[in-house]
């Protein structure tokens, strides 16, 4: 079996959770939280740190086990094996709703684009990733991670200094408000349960399944945080709260002069692109793994399973007729899902795993699945 390097783990763990709001969270940190949103949005990292620590501490103690099979030593067949499925819907309602997003994104730089039609292809490309298994996807994802986050990390570093307001609060102004919109703004780390997915498919003998989750939310906290404090910068709070995608917007400030191409459109698109499409990837894969490990079937199964919920997540996607629907579904269902599956449900784990005194060594000889 294929062992995932920590390089590798760390690519394909932040490309499972950042696409989501990636292009919107600075509208929902400035709406809700007004002046408070970076406070928020740090409140947010923090919670996702701990979502790290507890993800972190299961690998390390069910180590070459999956997701499910930690479900059923700790709660047992009758109960590990429903909650396993209750992550299917709340997961195709998520990658569903950040391809729309990504659509939303195409369609303001290419308005002559049919949604459907540029959707389709992305989608098409991460079902062939998936199929071609978690290999393919590791190595596209470490190539395709660290190139992203150079461009808009240097995009957005040109783009600070287009900025003239610096009204940045250092200091919250309501606590409560802050900590309440902290938890809204969760989802942005929705889709770090994937982790827990790629624990049999890397070399545990280093003793880094702890500090793994901890890189990943890192990175992306820094990110996450960086990217708000520029746009608060370029657009101010105001400019927030009425921008859809505020963070496309700030990004067509850039201009790179003297090259072949003159307006950052066509490099937004090739990044989102490729960003999304590992994404897609990322979860379609696991998916069909969840499914097929749920229901023991054979490896060579799996293929079919990826195309059954490629062809679901498509049929979800096209029932978003806009993006008021897709932030009713951002706040009303992903919000409180990813309390549970991030912060409630793994931590229940644990503690129950801990009670029965279970870990990989106590259930070598137990049947898993």
């Amino acid at each position: 079996m294929y062992k995932l390097s920590m390089y590798q783990v760390v690519c394909i763990l932040c490309t499972s959770y950042l696409p989501l709001l990636f292009w919107i969270y600075p509208r929902y940190a400035a709406y809700y939280g007004g002046v408070d949103g970076q406070w928020a949005l740090l409140g947010t990292c923090l919670a996702a740190m701990y979502s790290a620590w507890i993800h972190g501490l299961l690998n390390t103690r069910f180590k070459n086990y999956s997701g499910v099979e930690m479900l059923t030593l700790t709660f047992g067949k009758v109960l590990g094996i429903p909650t396993a499925l209750m992550f299917i819907p709340g997961y195709v309602l998520f990658v569903a709703t950040s391809l729309y997003s990504y659509s939303i994104t195409v369609k303001s730089i290419l308005p002559n684009t049919p949604s459907l039609a540029a959707s389709g292809a992305l989608l098409l490309v991460a079902l062939v990733g998936a199929a071609y298994g978690l290999e393919t996807i590791a190595r596209v994802a470490s190539i395709v991670f660290p190139v992203v986050m150079f461009v808009l990390g240097t995009s957005f570093l040109l783009v600070f200094f287009r900025g003239t307001w610096a009204g940045v609060f250092f200091h919250p102004v309501s606590l409560s408000r802050s900590i309440s919109v902290a938890g809204m703004l969760l989802p942005i780390f929705f889709g770090f349960n994937n982790f827990l997915m790629l624990c049999p498919f890397y070399d545990h003998r280093k003793r880094n399944s702890v500090w793994i989750p901890f890189v990943s939310v890192g990175l992306g906290s820094f990110f996450v945080l960086s990217v708000y404090l520029v746009t608060i910068r370029v657009v101010g709070y105001e400019g927030l709260r009425v921008l859809s995608h505020p963070v496309d917007f700030v990004l067509q400030l850039v201009q790179l002069q003297g090259l072949i191409i003159q307006r950052f459109g066509v490099g937004l698109i090739f990044m989102s692109t490729m960003f999304e499409a590992v994404f897609c990837a990322n979860h379609i894969w696991a998916l069909g793994e969840l499914s097929m490990r749920v229901f023991g079937a054979q490896r060579k199964k799996h293929k079919w399973f990826v195309l059954f919920y490629a062809v679901v997540i498509l049929t979800v996607f096209r029932l978003i007729p806009d993006q008021e629907v897709g932030d009713w579904i951002v706040i009303n269902i992903l919000v409180p899902l990813s309390w549970l599956y991030l912060l409630v449900e793994p931590t229940i784990k644990l503690l129950v795993s801990y009670l029965r005194r279970l870990d990989y060594a106590s259930t070598q000889n137990e049947s898993p699945a």
